[in-house]
């Protein structure tokens, strides 16, 4: 290994004052000259600079205790903002995210999918109409994160497979053409799952459904997606669940897609949150469907597990109606159908925030930024 130059030590002192205001929100000079072993000359060098830089700033002072007051020294959370970009069937959804993932700010348009020249251009002109309309300078924009419902290429400029929005092929280009930033697609239910990590450090390993009306899945192994070598890992929701049962819009029968995704129960009252009402009044029928719904989805899981010992997390438009009792249900029928029951509880909810999917791509900008500037 060659010698660190004063260059590299300048710039590990800066990502390490960095690391230490922003983990902390706030500092002082005085400690971080004793937590990171510099003199004060140093610190108020890297303050300046940093300062400059727009990253961090002087905003009151700490209680005295005795002698002078201290200025507090803070982070800016907003001196860069990322951007996340949704894409459905009959909606689009753009969502700003500061430097440690909190919303910024949000918005939907009851625009339907077309794989036109013109939609593309729409969405471009929405995602400018928003930057402006919050009064976000363009200069702070790290990216744009776009979430679909679609299998992307390893780069995130090329959507592999696309049959639900019938996008297959589709190149970032569409964007990046009319957007002065850097673009990249995501996958959703890897988007949301990188979402989950973020907001809990201490997860690592674990599998991700994202059950909506598609279902869609994420295989997180020590807190990354796992690829595979020509489509993805995590692609759950076409594993035959039930063969020769019911037709899947991949062309084949009995995928998980067509027993857990939520359109078995959207199917019996028109809306799932009417499903549920229903569900919690006491109907019949969908008393029955649902225990239906969980059997099979246990069933799911149940196949996941045998093949991976991973925890589930059950994310998606499922997520927020869920309750304890279903979580005990599916945990009690997972273990009936299993060669190795356990008491372990090892399904939980995801988190339920509209807009996670959003968010989670655009945390892929904050992270790579946080990495350069503080290594973290």
């Amino acid at each position: 290994m060659s010698p660190m130059t004063t260059s590299d030590v300048k710039k590990n002192n800066k990502q390490a004052l960095l690391r230490h205001i922003y983990e902390n929100e706030s500092s002082q000079q005085q400690v971080l000259c004793e937590l990171l072993h510099l003199s004060r000359p140093t610190v108020i060098n890297l303050i300046r600079e940093c300062s400059e830089e727009g990253l961090i700033e002087k905003s009151g002072y700490y209680k005295s205790t005795g002698g002078r007051k201290a200025n507090a020294i803070i982070f800016i959370p907003d001196s860069k903002i990322s951007i996340g970009v949704e894409l459905l069937q009959d909606s689009y959804e753009i969502t700003a995210i500061d430097l440690y993932g909190n919303t910024i700010c949000t918005a939907w348009y009851e625009i339907g999918f077309v794989n036109e020249d013109s939609y593309f251009r729409n969405i471009c002109n929405s995602i400018t109409h928003f930057i402006n309309g919050n009064k976000i300078d363009h200069k702070k924009i790290l990216g744009v994160g776009i979430v679909l419902q679609g299998l992307i290429s390893a780069d995130g400029t090329t959507v592999t497979y696309g049959k639900i929005l019938n996008c297959t092929g589709l190149h970032i280009s569409v964007f990046t053409d009319h957007l002065p930033y850097p673009c990249k697609f995501f996958h959703d239910a890897e988007a949301a799952a990188q979402f989950e990590l973020w907001s809990h450090p201490s997860l690592k390993d674990f599998i991700y459904l994202n059950i909506r009306s598609h279902l869609s899945g994420a295989l997180i192994v020590n807190r990354s997606s796992l690829k595979g070598t020509d489509l993805k890992s995590g692609v759950f929701e076409h594993m035959t669940l039930i063969p020769n049962g019911r037709p899947c819009y991949c062309g084949r029968r009995g995928c998980m897609e067509t027993y857990c995704s939520t359109q078995p129960l959207i199917d019996v009252t028109g809306h799932l949150h009417t499903f549920f009402e229903e569900l919690r009044k006491g109907n019949r029928t969908c008393q029955e469907c649902w225990n239906t719904y969980l059997l099979n989805l246990a069933a799911a899981i149940n196949n996941l597990r045998m093949f991976i010992d991973y925890p589930v997390l059950i994310g998606g438009t499922l997520s927020p109606y869920l309750t304890e009792e279903d979580i005990d249900t599916l945990h009690r029928y997972a273990s009936e159908k299993s060669a190795f029951p356990t008491e372990q509880r090892f399904i939980r909810q995801g988190q339920n925030q509209k807009a996670l999917r959003c968010e989670g791509a655009a945390i892929s900008y904050v992270k790579e930024y946080l990495h350069e500037i503080m290594n973290l």
